[in-house]
């Protein structure tokens, strides 16, 4: 008589699904200590220029617009080195950069070396975010990808949570200073499980064909292709302005917070509201907008982010920037799903990866005109001493957001969506 374990399986009994491997979770991981050390400092690196390096208000601008464009630009050209080094060693060169970057800045807070601490960060960043994602894609087993994204997404949310929250107990019981420390240790901490955990997946390897000068001149030319498409690149550019938007809640807010209400306030902690929102209400407000066409969707996303802004300046204290993280979080949630999904329709057959890489291109125009702008608005309305009048700020902003739901508006009238696209028609 046959044991139960040499038992033959019962026919048309349900499989286990396969379990995701090791390398996810180091990978995860990773992600979750990058976040944690690039939130912690992002919150306060606005302070931290002026304050502790002594940059101004216009120059500290002016450096967070360029660490921003090129950390939104950099994953593009990363993302095609790193499939020809591979994953692991794009990982290692990251978090060797990340370390070094968050370092130098806390080691030498000098005006000369500050932007090359910075610029390290920023192409860390872009070796580290191809790489993560792309793990996600090479291991997640075969029907499981969309639950892969998931925990990759709760990693991304508990890193920003952790780290705004370590970095507001840090600055509160050491210094601002000192929250460089928590992301020198982060990175260290990320460098390892790269080095000594995470495994190059062998699923979806693929060795690159030609050179390197080869890849980027092919991958030009399908820019340039993409953006001759007039309706294409009015799109990118009038969405800009969401993400100039996004950027002032690291720009504008904490010097906003702490000159005009607060020296003492809980920044980290306020901020929270923004991600603690979206947790709870996405699947909510994607259920609700998922009959809107994607461009209208877009539109009110952005109107609630140019509400979230004027409510910022016309609703005093704790209570309106609490109120105003709400809102954007709204703002984001209509937004962003449709985002992704609407430029992905623009895309030839086989063209996709190509048209998606150009997401970024709001992302750098937006950041890199936030960073000027908001050094200047600062300056000249958000003062260290003197009068101050929150409401010309903020109030820019969301005009700013007014008129790219405006431009949206005409967009729509002058290039209706054409009938093979098929985000609009999901929508209908």
């Amino acid at each position: 008589m046959s044991s139960p374990a040499n038992a033959a399986p019962i026919e048309g009994a349900p499989s286990k699904p396969e379990k995701f491997p090791p390398t996810f979770y180091y990978a995860n991981a990773i992600e979750l200590l990058e976040r944690l050390a690039h939130y912690g400092m992002y919150i306060g690196l606005t302070l931290y220029l002026t304050k502790i390096v002594g940059f101004d208000d216009t120059a500290t601008g002016d450096l967070t617009a360029l660490f921003r464009s090129v950390g939104s630009f950099w994953p593009i050209l990363a993302g095609a080195i790193a499939d020809r080094i591979g994953f692991r060693r794009a990982l290692v060169v990251a978090f060797s950069l990340y370390a070094l970057g968050y370092a130098g800045l806390f080691g030498f807070p000098v005006k000369a070396l500050a932007p090359v601490a910075l610029i390290f960060c920023a192409i860390a960043g872009g070796f580290m975010k191809p790489v993560i994602t792309g793990t996600v894609v090479r291991t997640a087993p075969e029907g499981r990808q969309t639950e892969g994204f998931a925990v990759f997404y709760r990693m991304v949310n508990s890193g920003s949570v952790v780290g705004k929250t370590l970095a507001y107990f840090v600055r509160v019981m050491l210094s601002l200073r000192y929250v460089m420390v928590t992301s020198v240790i982060a990175s260290l901490g990320a460098l390892v499980l790269a080095i000594f955990g995470y495994k190059e997946p062998e699923r979806g390897k693929v060795q690159p064909k030609g050179s390197f000068a080869d890849e980027i001149r092919h991958l030009a030319r399908g820019w340039v292709e993409a953006l001759s498409n007039v309706r294409f690149t009015a799109f990118l550019v009038i969405f800009a302005g969401f993400y100039f938007m996004i950027e002032q809640f690291y720009m504008t807010l904490p010097k906003y917070v702490t000159r005009h209400i607060d020296a003492k306030a809980p920044l980290e902690i306020i901020t929270l509201v923004n991600p603690a929102f979206i947790a709870l209400f996405q699947g909510v407000v994607t259920k609700a907008t998922k009959q809107i066409k994607p461009v209208t969707t877009m539109m009110l996303g952005v109107i609630l982010g140019a509400l979230s802004m004027l409510v910022m300046g016309i609703v005093p204290g704790i209570l309106g920037t609490v109120l105003s993280c709400a809102i954007f979080a709204f703002a984001e949630m209509t937004f962003s799903p449709r985002f992704y999904d609407y430029i992905a329709s623009f895309a030839p057959p086989g063209r996709t990866g190509m048209y998606m890489g150009l997401a970024f291109v709001p992302a750098v125009l937006g950041s890199a005109l936030g960073g000027v702008v908001s050094g200047r608005m600062i300056a000249r309305y958000l003062p260290e001493d003197g009068a101050r009048s929150p409401l010309a700020v903020w109030g820019t902003y969301a005009a700013l957001g007014l008129v790219c739901g405006a431009a949206m508006l005409v967009y729509r009238k002058v290039f209706p969506p054409p009938q093979d696209t098929t985000a609009e028609k999901a929508a209908s």
